[in-house]
């Protein structure tokens, strides 16, 4: 699609959003990607590769799935968005995107033309079923 001004592409953007978010409403993400069995071999199924990766593509036909719109409208900002958190990395900034959670840069490091970047990424523990009002302060009652 070719946008004749820049207001019709942030109109098309701010739709395609709006779609997005109201989808994403009814849609709970899956953080259950830690097995409880840490010898259990990791699901293949997570990440929808063989492989356990998530490429762009992958990521844009889910973006497209959960928002409803064209794959030609949720490319561009998934790019965006992609070249926007490479570079908050390259920087060393501290990433908070809920439910995504937070990522710390603890070290990069430049081997030859490529990029080493060492982080942690901390996320909330999925609730489980019943767990709510549990705990040491529920005990005490």
């Amino acid at each position: 699609m070719t946008y004749s001004s820049k207001a019709q592409r942030s109109a098309s953007v701010a739709t395609a959003t709006e779609a997005c978010d109201a989808e994403e409403a009814d849609v709970v993400p899956s953080l259950e990607t830690v097995p409880d069995d840490p010898d259990a071999a990791p699901d293949a199924s997570v990440g929808g590769a063989a492989s356990g990766e998530l490429d762009k593509k992958e990521l844009v036909d889910r973006v497209v799935a959960r928002c409803g719109v064209k794959k030609r409208e949720a490319k561009p900002s998934v790019e965006a968005a992609l070249a926007i958190l490479g570079e908050a990395l390259a920087e060393g900034r501290e990433l908070r995107l809920e439910p995504f959670g937070k990522l710390k840069v603890s070290n990069i490091k430049t081997r030859g033309e490529k990029r080493v970047i060492n982080a942690r990424l901390r996320q909330n523990a999925p609730q489980r079923p019943g767990s709510a009002g549990e705990g040491p302060e529920a005990a005490e009652d």
